[in-house]
């Protein structure tokens, strides 16, 4: 599937950065990190405006758009100048790791890519619950720990709650141990995306087929993790359906973490996994409770990402498949949340557009999962 092209253009302000993508107008600002979008005849504007502000104030230029929405005009005009009112995006550093060091603990190893936790389970019902969760990334002891990332995971005691230490060092808060299996996999995940080099981590499913990878970025609650499960069971293959890692040359890499099935999707997914009903029960942050789906039919390797679907779920809506802007997608991505390493700067920017903004991108409306297969695979096709 071919990329959108992108147009690179310059402004009066060196503190701004336009490119033309679809019909979208896409101001990436230096000074604060934050990007501005514009559209057709809006997008026509802006450049006009920015032709003249070298030369006119604000109210002059007001006058050659006299029927035009004046406060529209006054935030594109101190847009150009470089005047923001938007404050500098912070990103969140990615997490330290800490140093391993080696003791006497029986330990279980659990190993992605390069990097090796070490668990140590208090007791025979800490590792019947947990140790479920994780034998799909289970190793024997390995081989070159210096060559490898290790971190320890040890679990104590604190009142009625239980906390973590991360190679030696306190996790941010305690918890009920009902918990502790969906935060240590969170953890786990941040860690293993994060000691790649990588792009940009959107809070996106992805899924492979026919040589097609489609990423679903989506706020909680808009049915993508249910939607990933039933794609696996209609012949995609996994990469994840928490995180989505992209990397710099826009290939997505896989996290062989066992989906979370929120309650409301139990009965719904137990056509296509009748043993789902057999699994524990366990208690994510927000309160609700999931059963931890095996990450079954994990593609291998990388690969480069073809299409952006944000999925939402509707209860007795149509199925729609719409196509959309570059602006639009940049919302939803902002929306559903992203990280980027170490922070955003003009070349990451660029390769976010070319790797990722340029697809072919659309939403995703659906109530029927079959439904919603079907518009997917009819997609692909194209």
């Amino acid at each position: 599937m071919s990329h959108a092209d992108i147009v690179k253009l310059p402004l009066t302000c060196d503190s701004l950065i336009a490119y033309l993508l679809d019909e979208s107008l896409l101001l990436y600002s230096k000074k604060t990190q934050n990007v501005y979008g514009f559209e057709k005849g809006d997008a026509a504007l802006f450049l006009q405006i920015d032709e003249l502000v070298s030369s006119y104030d604000c109210a002059k230029i007001a006058e050659k758009f006299h029927d035009l929405d004046a406060a529209l005009v006054k935030q594109m005009y101190d847009l150009a100048i470089g005047k923001e009112t938007a404050a500098e995006i912070e990103y969140q550093a990615d997490r330290k790791l800490g140093n391993y060091t080696k003791d006497s603990q029986s330990r279980v190893f659990y190993q992605i890519d390069n990097i090796v936790f070490a668990v140590h389970y208090p007791n025979d019902t800490f590792s019947k619950r947990l140790h479920p969760v994780f034998k799909y990334l289970y190793t024997e002891k390995p081989d070159n720990i210096a060559a490898k990332t290790m971190i320890s995971v040890d679990f104590f005691k604190s009142g009625a709650l239980w906390g973590i230490y991360w190679n030696d060092t306190p996790v941010e808060m305690t918890m009920p141990e009902a918990r502790l299996a969906t935060y240590l996999q969170e953890k786990m995940m941040t860690s293993a995306y994060q000691a790649q080099r990588y792009l940009i981590a959107l809070h996106a499913g992805s899924v492979e087929k026919n040589g097609n990878v489609i990423i679903m970025p989506a706020v909680a609650e808009s049915g993508k993790t249910t939607l990933t499960a039933a794609l696996i069971s209609h012949g995609c293959s996994l990469f994840s359906d928490e995180v989505t890692a992209l990397d710099y040359e826009g290939s997505v890499h896989p996290l062989p973490f066992c989906m979370n099935i929120k309650e409301g999707s139990w009965k719904v997914l137990d056509p296509m996994y009748p043993h789902l009903v057999e699994r524990d029960t366990h208690n994510r942050f927000d309160g609700q409770n999931i059963r931890f789906l095996a990450p079954q039919s994990m593609h291998i390797g990388r690969q480069k990402a073809s299409h952006i679907i944000f999925p939402k779920y509707i209860p007795d809506a149509k199925t729609i498949l719409t196509q959309i802007s570059a602006k639009e997608a940049l919302f939803k991505i902002k929306e559903a949340g992203y990280q980027v390493q170490e922070s955003m700067d003009e070349n990451k920017f660029e390769l976010i557009l070319n790797h990722l903004v340029s697809l072919p991108k659309y939403t995703l409306v659906y109530s029927n999962l079959d439904e919603a297969i079907a518009t997917i695979d009819r997609l692909l096709e194209v």
